[in-house]
């Protein structure tokens, strides 16, 4: 059987019938906080384009990422695994293997059914020869390997036509990539090169410096040529702007519109890419086979300041195990598939995705090693149906709370694992206060003792602990 068309013979007649797999698209900004949508409650910044996502999709108010920084939390999304188990438990610098090659992404199992696989923008789990996005199951990879305020690494190769900028040529970014290798301080690196990153094509660079205020609309027309070359075949897009990460850039086009300054501008821009993209899949007649995710690596970056973005009304940020660290924005949107302007206050996690996109592509889920619970049933009846009732957060590796329906059980907080006295830890409502200003361990003991027990079950159990 092919994947997009099924032969039928009876006795002399053979028909062709012909259908296509879902397509998807998952659209991951960086850092981008909860509040920074206009849908979820923004008052500066405007994003016209995925609130009417939210309007004629699913808006998800409780979407939980797998860690509270980036390298970690995209390995939760693409690997469907705890970040007890996927292998990636922080941030991953230039020159550094990544996701273990023996774990299969969202990528690789779909290839494995005739998708056809792009990445564009910052993919951040590796940067060494087979660990590039091209080794992780992408057919084709445009984009900068790491966070935008990273430097070049020191194995990195240039392409025969690589364009140098900022009176760069060959000899002085080989230059650059000298100073990678002899000097090991980071902090010294990302003063000394002033945030000169590589744009890649595939395996090589391609540009140096990049041109950052160009990046987020040429991630996204690039993401489109690549869908209009295979517009007949299944495809899978992994779309994530660099913006509105530290430092900030936008093109000219958005610099100084949005109220709510430089960090504003970028949000606004990725906006405008996103309405660019939905009308493109429109004029392509893609819209109805196309699902769409919208969302973030994590909770902003609140030492930023005015650079960094909001989580309110949730607590703290990057960084961190309460809701503003590890709970994002998140939408979905499938024209004329799943029912319009929903809103859902259900637990969903980004481990989730993994196997729904399997299941939506007819793909037996079983066959692979997830943590995440299909939303299948899910985004056809978000009324009707609960895919989980809890949550694992998750810090550097370790298991270190849990949210069980309304209750969330902290044990630690900061970068103090599990302190010794029982009325140090902390037990929210998470309904009632959503802020998490208000610890009831004093008042609800037996909730807690409850809590404590669930937890201490997730942490011993084999099988959420990675062993390979």
């Amino acid at each position: 059987m092919k994947k997009n068309g099924t032969l039928l013979c009876f006795m002399s007649m053979c028909t062709i019938v012909t259908y296509s797999q879902t397509n998807f698209i998952i659209i991951i900004t960086d850092d981008q906080g909860y509040q920074d949508v206009g849908c979820f409650g923004s008052p500066l910044i405007s994003t016209p384009n995925i609130d009417k996502m939210a309007a004629e999709g699913l808006k998800l108010n409780s979407f939980y990422v797998s860690s509270s920084v980036s390298s970690a939390s995209r390995a939760g999304l693409l690997t469907g695994q705890l970040n007890t188990r996927n292998g990636v438990k922080g941030v991953l610098w230039p020159d550094s293997e990544g996701l273990p090659k023996e774990k299969t992404t969202i990528a690789e199992a779909l290839k494995r059914e005739g998708y056809v696989t792009g990445c564009f923008g910052k993919w951040h789990l590796g940067d060494l020869e087979g660990y590039l996005p091209t080794d992780q199951g992408f057919d084709y990879y445009f984009g900068i390997p790491y966070s935008n305020d990273m430097y070049i690494g020191y194995t990195h190769k240039f392409a025969d036509n690589c364009t140098f900028r900022e009176k760069y040529d060959l000899k002085r970014a080989l230059k650059d990539q000298e100073r990678v290798k002899e000097i090991k301080n980071k902090a010294k690196l990302k003063r000394m090169l002033n945030f000169a990153s590589p744009l890649f094509e595939n395996k090589e660079i391609v540009e140096y410096p990049c041109d950052q205020a160009t990046t987020t609309y040429r991630y996204f027309n690039k993401a489109m040529e690549f869908i209009g070359k295979n517009k007949n075949k299944s495809f899978f897009v992994y779309l994530t702007p660099s913006m509105p990460h530290v430092p900030l850039f936008v093109s000219k086009q958005f610099k100084n519109k949005s109220k709510r300054g430089l960090y504003g501008d970028a949000v606004e821009e990725i906006d405008w890419n996103v309405g660019r993209l939905i009308e493109y899949l429109e004029e392509e007649e893609l819209s109805e086979n196309t699902m769409i995710i919208f969302s973030s690596d994590n909770g902003p970056w609140l030492e930023m300041k005015e650079n960094g973005g909001s989580a309110f009304p949730l607590r703290d940020g990057k960084f961190s195990t309460y809701e503003g660290g590890v709970r994002t924005p998140c939408i979905i949107k499938w024209k004329n598939k799943i029912p319009k302007g929903k809103v859902s206050d259900n637990i969903i996690a980004s481990i989730d995705i993994y196997p729904t996109l399997l299941d939506l592509a007819g793909v037996d889920k079983s066959l692979y090693d997830l943590d995440g619970v299909s939303l299948k049933e899910f985004i056809f009846n978000p009324d009707k149906v609960k895919p989980r009732d809890e949550y694992l957060y998750v810090k550097e590796g370790k298991i270190v709370g849990i949210r069980k329906n309304e209750w969330v059980f902290l044990p630690q907080t900061g970068k103090r694992f599990i302190p010794k006295d029982f009325f140090e830890q902390e037990l929210f409502n998470i309904m009632s206060d959503t802020g998490q200003k208000l610890n009831m361990i004093k008042r609800n003991r037996e909730k807690a003792l409850e809590m404590r027990k669930l937890l201490d079950s997730k942490i011993h159990n084999k099988n959420l602990i990675y062993t390979e």
